[in-house]
């Protein structure tokens, strides 16, 4: 029986003996623990141990970061790197899930270089004391912000002791142990689900199909409007539905001819929305989201509703959301149509 394999990243002269006590908990869970000391990755012959190191999280199942007051060796293929940098990125990019653990007193000093980064006045001149080396100070921080900044596998943990990490790790495990048991109930449900789907589906073809053949013959002039008029107001009911659902919209206080009144040509769908009661935009985002302590300085728009559901529909950066990018694409179901489409669209949600 396989066991899983988990990569054990960090500076090692620093955090050998957390090093050591992870390696002893993952053994006693009967999963392996890989340590570059330990000779658990094949040095190839023909590579650099860095390279060597990198290559090997390519036959790892999980990902534990440990970072703490050392920045590291120069990775060999990028120096601006550590190589606990590039173990990183090469765990994101294999998708793996990461674990990523703080020394608190490194914690403590990130949020005080945070408070302070942008003034350059004061933050060459400070001390951290958790940091070994000062000129590397930056680098670590900035590799923190690279981690908790992520658009997903964000989480990490602050520690002052290697049982911290054991609990954290013992808690994450057991969660992920549930997702996988309940994903597992959830996959079987699906499987009946769509079976009974594609019977619909089925179904649902020959009754258009029937229908369609009705209204051709009992209204031939007009029967292939009405044919594409039912056609628009069921796609353009699609963007409505996400719409709502994704603002959690009491669908019962909208007025429907009023937005079906909405003229959606030469307009972006957030602008388009913010015409609906009770949505408006917002590019004061300070003032909007004060309450967060996460990082928004990327974001440019926000869509409202009713001042308590917030989705940041325009970046800096060009990042979307699932959701935007999908009320985007529906968007154009709703130019294309016209107000009774529209109208007939709502119905169908009430």
């Amino acid at each position: 029986m396989a066991n899983p394999r988990i990569f054990i990243s960090s500076t090692c002269y620093d955090l050998s003996q957390i090093r050591d006590n992870l390696s002893e908990f993952i053994t006693g869970c009967n999963y392996e623990a890989i340590l570059s000391e330990r000779g658990d990755i094949f040095y190839h012959p023909d590579l650099h141990t860095h390279e060597c190191c990198v290559n090997e999280i390519e036959n790892c199942n999980m990902f534990i970061l440990i970072i703490g007051g050392r920045f590291g060796g120069n990775y060999i293929s990028d120096p601006k790197k550590s190589i606990t940098n590039a173990e990183y990125e090469a765990a994101r990019i294999k998708n793996l899930p990461v674990f990523t653990f703080i020394k608190r007193e490194v914690y403590e000093d990130h949020r005080l270089y945070q408070k302070n980064k942008d003034n350059q006045d004061i933050i060459d001149k400070i001390i951290f004391p958790s940091i070994e080396n000062q000129k590397y100070a930056r680098k670590i921080f900035e590799f923190i912000n690279s981690v908790r900044l992520s658009s997903v596998n964000n989480g990490f943990f602050p520690f002052e002791f290697a049982r911290e990490i054991e609990l954290n790790l013992k808690k994450q495990w057991a969660g992920m142990m549930f997702n996988f048991l309940n994903e597992r109930l959830k996959l079987h449900e699906t499987k009946i689900v769509l079976n009974t789907l594609d019977n619909l589906t089925l179904l649902n073809k020959k009754s258009e199909e029937l229908l369609e053949n009705i209204l051709r013959k009992v209204n031939p002039e007009e029967g292939n409007s009405q044919i594409d008029e039912i056609d628009n107001s069921i796609k353009a009911s699609k963007f409505y539905n996400l719409l709502f659902k994704t603002f959690k919209v009491n669908k019962e206080t909208l007025d429907i001819n009023i937005i079906a009144d909405i003229n959606p040509e030469d307009k972006i769908w957030y602008e388009y929305a913010s015409e609906i009661n009770g949505f408006r935009l917002s590019d004061e985002i300070d003032l909007e989201l004060d309450f967060v302590d996460f990082e928004i300085d990327d974001i440019e728009i926000l869509l409202i509703y009713n001042g308590n559901t917030f989705w940041n529909v325009k970046n800096k950066s060009g990042y979307k959301e699932k959701q935007v990018i999908a009320l985007e694409n529906l968007y154009e179901n709703i130019i294309k149509s016209n107000k009774i489409e529209r109208l007939n669209a709502l119905k169908l949600l009430l």
